[in-house]
Formats: C-alpha cells, sequence, structure tokens
C-alpha cells in the first residue's frame, strides 16, 4: 500500500507542477501576443502571421513520436537502473531530433524566397520566413529537453521550459 501512496503523491506533485507551467505560460503567452498587437499595425501583425505560416506547416513533419518513445523508455530505464541504456535513449533522441530540425530549418530557409514569391505573393516576407525558420530547429531542441525530463519525472523543469518557450 505504500508504494501506490508514494505512486499517488509523486503523481500529484508532477500534476501540479504541469499546471503552473502550463498557467504561467499562457499568462505570459497572452500578454506577449497582446503586446505585439499593440506594438505592431494590423498590416505588420498579419505579416509575422503569414511569415509563421510555412516554418510551422514545415515543422510538422519533424514529429516523428520521438519524443513520446524517449518519455517511455527513459522512464522504463530509470526505473530499472540501466543508465547505460537511459544515456543510449537520450543521445538518440538528441541526435535525431537536432538532424532533423536542423535540415527542416535549413530547407524552410532555403525556400523562403520561393515560398515568399510564388505562394503568399508577398516577396517582401522571404526574411521574415527566413528567421521564422530556426523556430523549427529551436522547437526539436525545446522537444528533446521536454522529453527527457518528463522521462526522469521533472516536471518541474518540463515547467520551467514552458514558461521559457512562451514569450
Amino acid at each position: 500500500m505504500t508504494k501506490a501512496i508514494e505512486m499517488a503523491k509523486i503523481s500529484a506533485k508532477g500534476g501540479f507542477n504541469l499546471f503552473w507551467g502550463l498557467a504561467t505560460s499562457t499568462i505570459i503567452s497572452a500578454v506577449g501576443v497582446i503586446l505585439v498587437a499593440r506594438l505592431l499595425s494590423p498590416s505588420e501583425y498579419g505579416l509575422v502571421a503569414i511569415a509563421l505560416t510555412a516554418p510551422n506547416l514545415i515543422a510538422i513533419f519533424r514529429d516523428w513520436g520521438v519524443n513520446s518513445a524517449m518519455i517511455k523508455y527513459i522512464a522504463q530505464y530509470n526505473s530499472e537502473n540501466e543508465t547505460a541504456n537511459v544515456k543510449s535513449i537520450i543521445d538518440a533522441g538528441l541526435l535525431f531530433e537536432l538532424a532533423l530540425g536542423f535540415s527542416l530549418s535549413f530547407i524552410s530557409f532555403e525556400l523562403s524566397g520561393f515560398l515568399a514569391t510564388n505562394i503568399f505573393r508577398r516577396p517582401d516576407i522571404s526574411p521574415l520566413i527566413q528567421i521564422a525558420s530556426f523556430t523549427i530547429f529551436a522547437g526539436a531542441a525545446l522537444t528533446v529537453a521536454q522529453s527527457t525530463f518528463i522521462g526522469f519525472e521533472k516536471m518541474g523543469l518540463n515547467s520551467i521550459t514552458m514558461i521559457c518557450q512562451s514569450p
């Protein structure tokens, strides 16, 4: 019975940490959107939204379920005290996510002129798409960190990454 109570305490603490992290990051994001909307004119804000569209669509191809696998196997091997396997899972996930994130960022960066001219019919937003392309790589790094934190049941650290991501 004490094992079940201990697991319940860990789950409750982790759930609370995720709750405050998500709530805080949501508030920060909302304030950030309001500030950006007030600083930019409607047309400038629209350009930012358009520039983020292409990298966000390309970033969809970055998710191959590696983050879910990392969480599962890090938690499993960590509970079995198999630190060599934990390290190999983190290394493999890190290598895969960062390589794919870099590749997709590069593709987005290189296609920015084509996308701006031929798809959006706004050649002037090509530099904005190039800048937004780096969010794909940053998202890959963030995914690895969050998957690792969740796998090790460090929900407080995961909440901190959500808060850092939110501005």
